[in-house]
């Protein structure tokens, strides 16, 4: 522990050496020597020791007792006198400078020491309490209430800058003042709405600030704080504060005093103006509102709910009440709003807005609406829900009748759509069936009207009669073939099927077409590979894509096939001409039953059913058929089926 200094002043050089030597040797620093007031008061400017040892009979104008003085003023040390001189005036002058002791010489050293001890610890607790003191006067400056600190007498002692300023008294006027001059206080009027239990009420705050001091001191404890008084300010203003008072004791529980408390109030009814006025404007539109509104509990019970509720619930408010909001909800929309107020909660200044239905008991019923759901708070909490409950019943009687209509429009459409359909096939098939039908009557009727003809017209028409037979044949075939694929009821037996064999059947199959035609036939097969197919049927698709490219190709054209396995373990074939090709347009309407895109008129034989079956038998094998084509250049049409180990 650092050692405490001390400064000598005496002016007597061995009394002072003698000293410096024994206040070394109880463990002490001395800061120096002096022999005048005037030096010693000069050596504390410049460096203040812990304590003063002083005589009081010294060199130079100023005695110790001065000297002690003005050190006292400026700085806190604390000094000893340490002096022959016992007399009373020299006694009474020393004392009044708050010396921390007074011994005379001849001395004891243990008395100088316990006088040196007692110095320093009293210096210390008086330098704490300052500390203490500054600390809470500073706060009292700082806060916003007026504090004003009486004695018992009820007179002023302090007074903080709020309490100026309400008052319009400075502490310095205050002080010594009775609490009645500096605070003048009087009741706010009752208002109208108070009637006499209210106006009696408030006279009864009619008690000056004494009597409340006299009052707190008498029953040790504070008063309830007084709302709404009006303040009459030493400058005559008016303001409103709230009042209130305690006690002030000591450790000991004794009364030192009264803390007298005044904190404006003018802001607070003020804001609770606006509050009443809004909660009236709130309870109102409340009670008003053309829709259901309720507060629901967080665990879901009603706690206010307005009248258009009740008629839209057919109860009464209390019944609402007794039954609650759970009640109501039917158990399987529970957890859907449960949810979504979940979701309330976690966005606190948001709206969540759903449809439920609220049962009602008394009518056996229950009614469709949409709620919307905010939540209500008190300061920065949440207290409730607040329902905005809309009546969906009409909107969902209209929503109901234009769903009817629109099913009611869809079944018409469909049927006309169907009976329109039925007549574009009955007609596209009465064409298809009655050219061939002319030729069969036509030459069958040559036959009987040439007798004796030569065997070569009898086997010219002959031929013709069984071009016709077999067209009529194809399309009857072509007719079922679509009958059953629209029903499902394809017969299909899918089994491992070697596509390089089934396409080189197929080629020989088409190769005199493709020869009167002048189109020559290109493969590129990966072989081995084979599909899962129905083998008649997938010949069947096969021919009826290479007969289309042969017929729709050009005179020195190609017809190119390419088949190998995909990564993912099906097998890809593209059937290429390099034929007439099809416009976008042309290609969304090709598997349209009789669709031949304007090719009916043409020399080209053939129904437009071809490709309608087979992508039907595609789909069926479980594959798939896609068409790309570019006018003038060229058709390619890419089957995929499932590939075989």
């Amino acid at each position: 522990m650092e050692a405490q200094t001390i400064l000598i002043v005496e002016d007597e050089a061995i009394v002072a050496l003698e000293l410096k030597f024994q206040l070394q040797d109880l463990g002490y620093s001395i800061a120096g020597t002096v022999a005048s007031g005037e030096a010693a008061i000069e050596w504390v400017d410049r460096q203040a020791p812990d304590v003063i040892l002083m005589d009081v009979r010294l060199q130079g104008s100023l005695d110790g007792i001065e000297a002690a003085e003005a050190i006292r003023r400026r700085y806190d040390v604390p000094v000893i006198f340490l002096t022959s001189h016992s007399d009373d005036q020299t006694v009474q002058r020393a004392a009044r400078t708050a010396a921390y002791g007074y011994l005379t010489k001849p001395y004891q050293i243990k008395e100088l020491r316990a006088g040196i001890e007692v110095a320093l610890t009293k210096s210390r607790m008086e330098r704490q309490l300052r500390q203490s003191d500054r600390w809470f006067a500073h706060t009292l400056r700082c806060v916003s209430d007026g504090v004003i600190l009486t004695e018992l007498d009820g007179r002023v002692r302090f007074a903080n800058p709020a309490a100026e300023r309400l008052t319009g008294w400075s502490m310095e006027d205050a002080v010594g003042h009775s609490l009645n001059d500096i605070v003048r206080l009087r009741p706010l009027d009752p208002p109208a709405s108070a009637g006499d239990n209210g106006a009696q009420q408030f006279a009864l705050r009619q008690d000056d600030p004494l009597t409340t001091v006299r009052a707190v001191l008498r029953k040790g404890r504070p008063n309830p704080v007084a709302h709404a008084v009006r303040l009459l300010s030493r400058d005559g203003a008016e303001r409103v504060v709230d009042e209130m008072a305690g006690p002030v004791n000591d450790d000991s529980g004794k009364a030192l005093g009264v803390v007298f408390i005044l904190r404006d109030a003018s802001e607070r009814i003020a804001r609770e103006a606006l509050l009443q006025a809004s909660e009236e404007r709130f309870r109102n539109a409340f009670d008003h509102a053309p829709l259901g509104m309720a507060l629901v509990s967080f665990t879901g019970g009603f706690i206010q709910v307005n009248e258009a509720m009740c008629r839209l619930l057919g109860e009464s408010a209390e019944r609402l009440k007794a039954l609650g909001q759970v009640s109501l909800t039917p158990e399987d929309e529970r957890e859907h709003e449960s949810r979504r107020l979940h979701e309330l909660m976690m966005f606190p200044d948001g709206v969540v807005q759903f449809e439920r239905r609220y049962l009602r008991p008394s009518k056996g019923d229950s009614v469709w609406t949409l709620v919307s759901v905010s939540l209500m708070h008190e300061g920065d909490w949440p207290t409730c829900y607040l329902y905005q409950v809309h009546d969906l019943t009409q909107q969902k009687l209209a929503a109901e009748q234009l769903a009817e209509l629109a099913a009611e429009r869809i079944r018409r459409e469909a049927s006309e759509m169907a009976d329109a359909a039925k007549s574009d096939f009955m007609s596209r098939v009465s064409h298809e069936m009655r050219t061939p039908l002319n030729s069969v009557i036509g030459f069958a009727q040559l036959l009987q009207m040439q007798q004796g003809v030569d065997a070569g017209k009898i086997e010219t028409y002959a031929r013709h009669i069984r071009t016709a037979g077999e067209h009529l044949l194809a399309l009857v075939t072509d007719l079922l073939d679509l009958n059953r694929a629209a029903q499902g009821a394809l017969k299909m037996t899918l089994a491992r099927v070697d596509l390089a064999q089934t396409i080189d059947e197929v080629v020989s199959l088409l190769g005199i077409q493709a020869s009167a035609a002048g189109v020559g036939i290109e493969l590129s097969i990966e072989r081995p590979v084979a599909v899962v197919a129905d083998g008649q049927r997938l010949r069947q698709v096969l021919l009826n894509l290479g007969s289309n490219a042969v017929k729709y190709n050009r005179q020195g054209g190609s017809l190119r096939m390419r088949a190998a396995r995909s990564d993912n373990g099906r097998v890809r074939l593209t059937v290429s001409d390099t034929g007439v090709g099809m416009t976008g347009r042309q290609v969304e309407s090709l598997f349209r039953p009789f669709e031949r895109l304007g090719q009916e008129r043409s020399a080209i034989p053939g129904v437009g059913l071809g490709l309608v079956i087979a992508r039907s038998l595609m789909v069926e094998m479980g594959g798939t058929i896609e068409v790309s084509s570019e006018p003038n250049v060229g058709t390619d049409v890419t089957l995929e089926l499932p590939g075989a180990d």
